[in-house]
């Protein structure tokens, strides 16, 4: 076993992390004041933190205005935001994909149950997880009140067209809830794509930046009611929440650490080129693809790569899961860890949808994804394990 751990879970937690990043966390914690909530010069520095922070983001993501990029805890948290404050009725429809993280599909089964919401599963299309003539179709017959979508799946990899699907829902004014937990940072100015009414992110994956602090963009023309409320520096004289952004959807203390990470890390990412990034990141899976494809005791799942397809950084995040014959997920992953000290994820990665779409709920998969800072080395000993591992 060697010493250095190969880090192939990047799209659980990228790591490691630009050195910029492990200094800004450091330096906010150490002199943070709580931004907002004060005139002194420790509350000062610390809410000009966030407000840099934010600009940075929101230049390189493209918003339309900054205030409207909001902070949260989590990727999650900001789906949950959407979901519940963006006024869902009784009887509602709301159409999802095949390949969805559970972090919308068991939002979507509560609020099932308690708005008796119908909840449209689309079924999975042979290239691009949806079928574009089969949404603009629904669209029309069904009459959804909302669309959520990962932009790409978290277990194949998969990315669905989004700027076509989101021509869909603008012309035919349905609001799009976009899930960029896998895509946040491989493309600078993402939410220039017309029809994008909402954009989920968490900062500690693609974004570079720490665990603690997501990303929900809410176009200029829309309202979110607050899933939480609280005080947030500004107008205390009232007991509603504030009307005015980000203030509405901030109640409480950011957790500033983290916020200040992640504006290094986007900072970084901006710095150091998107693109290059996507393409390193891409090789490094599109390879390892090939690799499996030529081993016929290795099943690549998605139903984009049958055949030996591949796709482009645009058509597929660096994910790539697949099982190995003889091997449970997890005692590949286990024999990986423990003999190769190599870090992958086995079983359903948090997406039952997705793996009942691909017909592995009884057995899971093993999940490689890579990130920036791996190499074809390592790639290499990855292949070769997994070799060894057959051979045994």
């Amino acid at each position: 076993m060697t010493n250095k751990i190969i880090y192939l879970d990047n799209a659980a937690t990228s790591f490691p992390k630009p050195e910029s990043v492990y200094v800004a966390h450091d330096a906010y914690f150490r002199s943070a004041g709580n931004p907002g909530r004060g005139a002194h010069t420790l509350a000062l520095e610390s809410a000009r933190t966030i407000f840099d922070a934010r600009t940075i983001i929101a230049e390189f993501l493209g918003a339309d205005r900054s205030e409207r990029l909001i902070f949260t805890p989590s990727c999650t948290y900001s789906i949950n935001m959407v979901l519940r404050g963006c006024g869902l009725k009784r009887g509602d429809c709301v159409f999802t994909s095949a390949l969805e993280h559970n972090s919308v599909m068991r939002t979507l089964k509560v609020l099932e149950r308690e708005l008796d919401l119908k909840i449209v599963v689309l079924p999975y299309a042979d290239r691009g997880i949806i079928d574009l003539q089969q949404l603009s179709a629904l669209v029309d017959s069904d009459k959804p009140q909302l669309c959520v979508f990962a932009e790409s799946s978290n277990v194949t990899g998969e990315r669905i067209p989004i700027q076509q699907i989101a021509e869909i829902c603008a012309s035919k004014n349905v609001p799009l809830l976009i899930d960029a937990a896998q895509t946040a940072g491989a493309e600078a100015d993402c939410l220039r794509h017309k029809g994008i009414t909402y954009w989920a992110a968490p900062g500690h994956k693609g974004l570079m930046g720490a665990p603690g602090a997501g990303l929900l963009y809410v176009r200029t023309d829309s309202l979110l009611d607050p899933m939480v409320c609280g005080g947030t520096g500004s107008s205390s004289e009232a007991l509603e929440m504030p009307k005015v952004y980000p203030d509405r959807l901030e109640p409480g203390t950011i957790a500033g650490p983290a916020v200040a990470a992640l504006g290094a890390g986007v900072e970084f990412v901006h710095k150091t080129g998107a693109t290059l990034i996507a393409e390193h990141e891409h090789s490094l899976a599109t390879q390892f693809r090939k690799w499996c494809h030529a081993n016929d005791w290795i099943k690549v799942a998605g139903k984009s790569y049958s055949e030996g397809k591949e796709l482009s950084s645009f058509e597929a995040a660096p994910v790539v899961s697949f099982s190995l014959a003889g091997y449970s997920p997890d005692r590949v992953a286990d024999i990986l860890n423990l003999e190769y000290a190599i870090a992958v994820r086995p079983g359903l990665h948090c997406a039952a949808q997705a793996h009942q779409s691909l017909g592995t709920t009884s057995t899971g998969l093993v999940r490689v994804s890579f990130g920036f800072f791996n190499t074809t080395d390592e790639l290499a000993t990855l292949c070769d394990a997994l070799q060894r591992i057959h051979n045994s």
